[in-house]
Order: C-alpha cells, then structure tokens, then sequence
C-alpha cells in the first residue's frame, strides 16, 4: 500500500525479517514460534495481507480453523483493498 512506502525502511526490513522466520519456523513445525513471529510483524503492518495468509495457513495447520477463518478473511478483504 502507498502509506507504506512511507514507513521507516528499517522498520519494514524487520518486518520482512520476522515473516522469514515464521515462515522457516512453520516449515519445521514450530507453529506457536511462527504465529508470534507474524504477529509481531503485523504489529507493524497490519495491513500486510500476506501475513495475515500466512498465519491462517499456520493456524490451519494446528487444527484452529476458525482463527485460521478469520485471518484468511482479513486477507481477502486487504488483498480486495489492493486490487482496488
């Protein structure tokens, strides 16, 4: 989104830092580990709807389907906002 580019760029770096690590921690099956790690990463962009994907396929994975349900919600509704 354009209010992005304004943001500190360091600040996005460690965000992307922290959806790597998730990413790799969700691959080893460290599920708890990996949705901390994105939802620190959404504290700094909430609107990322990458991540909010990523932590529903994370959620999915440990058998929470209705929080899984609700980040996959939040995704489609941000990436309809993109598309826009």
């Amino acid at each position: 989104m354009a209010w992005r580019e304004k943001m500190d760029p360091d600040l996005l770096k460690h965000e992307e830092e922290l959806v790597k690590e998730g990413d790799l921690l969700d691959s080893k099956g460290q599920y708890e580990k990996a949705i901390a790690d994105y939802d620190k990463a959404l504290l700094i962009d909430p609107e990322d709807a990458d991540v909010w994907f990523d932590k529903g396929e994370t959620l999915k994975k440990m058998g929470k389907l209705a929080e899984a349900e609700r980040c996959f919600e939040m995704a489609t509704r941000l990436y309809d906002v993109k598309s826009d």
